[in-house]
């Protein structure tokens, strides 16, 4: 027990003197850097809520089209790309969630998919209506302004 107190105090002891030591090092008093401000979210509430399906529920010529543009946009081969998720959404217009300015839109609900194309380059996100119109709200790989 004895020893204990003792290591404690030989700590606490060696603390308050190194706390001393460098409160009168005179060296400049290190600040902390004030937090960088948090953007706000962006507002899912915009956005359908998708239902997870398997991709093979997709039909065949829009999972092809889909893949055709991904290759074509990252410049892979067709066989490189992969469908990595589907979901079952309902947009709520004919942009199918990508309006482009100066377009007018079919105003009505609209069935279709939520489709992330997948390759070793990246990713991209594809809206689609249900039977053969698409949409990706990304521009291609290596444009920064669309």
């Amino acid at each position: 027990m004895r020893r204990t107190f003792a290591i404690v105090f030989a700590l606490f002891a060696t603390g308050v003197a190194g706390i001393a030591l460098s409160a009168d090092s005179g060296a400049p008093a290190r600040s902390i850097a004030p937090p960088a401000r948090i953007p706000y979210p962006v507002d899912l509430s915009r956005f359908p809520v998708g239902t997870p399906v398997a991709t093979s529920t997709i039909p065949k010529d829009l999972r092809r089209a889909v893949v055709d543009d991904a290759a074509k946009r990252f410049n892979v081969p067709v066989s490189a790309v992969v469908l990595a998720r589907a979901e079952r959404v309902t947009w709520p217009d004919g942009s199918l969630g990508c309006p482009e300015p100066g377009r007018s839109y079919l105003q009505a609900q609209v069935a279709g998919f939520r489709l992330i194309a997948s390759t070793a380059a990246g990713e991209l996100l594809y809206h689609t209506d249900g039977g053969e119109s698409f949409a990706s709200c990304a521009p291609p790989p290596g444009v920064t302004d669309r």
